[in-house]
């Protein structure tokens, strides 16, 4: 198993998240869990561009590199064409990254807060009751290490929950969300501030 140091490396356009992303932004993959640097933020959009790859990036490829695709790639583009963020990928040593979390901004009016409401299982990445992740505009700050399965579940309903919906619409009824891993059964609350 390696860690990855997941970086922007170029903008081929202009980022037009409320927080652009610039070269040299970045985050940590270590054992599943995500890792940002003094809690973020990172763009929700260009971060879903690279989530796919990377449970298979952080683990040793057995087949030979011309067997292999996953070998050759190294970048990840995000899905706005007129922003074009290029996530360069990283493997180093388990461990080597030194990586300080922080805080995140105070929340506002419109944030969603995802929280770790319960595991009802045995979570291997450590999620506990109480862990949170904030979602504000397109951006995405997590204060501590952050299941990257678990928040894969929740990303793809945040944009719609950040909206207002229609009464009958279930997302406006129902807030929690579980993890795919069922030995782990992290539930998520999402809440809108």
């Amino acid at each position: 198993m390696d860690e990855l140091w997941i970086s922007v490396d170029r903008v081929l356009g202009v980022c037009t998240g409320p927080v652009p992303m610039t070269p040299g932004t970045g985050f940590l993959v270590r054992d599943g869990r995500l890792v940002f640097p003094k809690a973020g933020p990172i763009c929700l959009y260009a971060l879903q561009s690279v989530l796919p790859l990377l449970p298979a990036k952080e683990r040793t490829i057995a087949e030979a590199k011309e067997d292999d695709w996953l070998w050759r790639v190294d970048e990840t583009q995000c899905p706005d064409p007129k922003g074009r963020v290029i996530w360069r990928i990283e493997k180093r040593p388990l461990g080597s990254t030194k990586v300080s979390t922080g805080s995140i901004p105070q929340a506002t009016r419109g944030d969603l807060r995802i929280a770790v409401q319960k595991v009802l299982g045995t979570c291997t990445s450590g999620m506990a009751p109480g862990q949170i992740a904030l979602f504000r505009g397109s951006s995405l700050y997590l204060p501590q290490p952050f299941c990257l399965y678990a928040l894969q579940a929740v990303l793809p309903l945040l944009p719609a929950m950040q909206r207002n919906l229609a009464p009958e619409d279930w997302m406006a009824k129902e807030n929690i969300v579980i993890c795919p891993d069922p030995a782990g059964n992290v539930l998520l609350r999402v809440d809108r501030l």
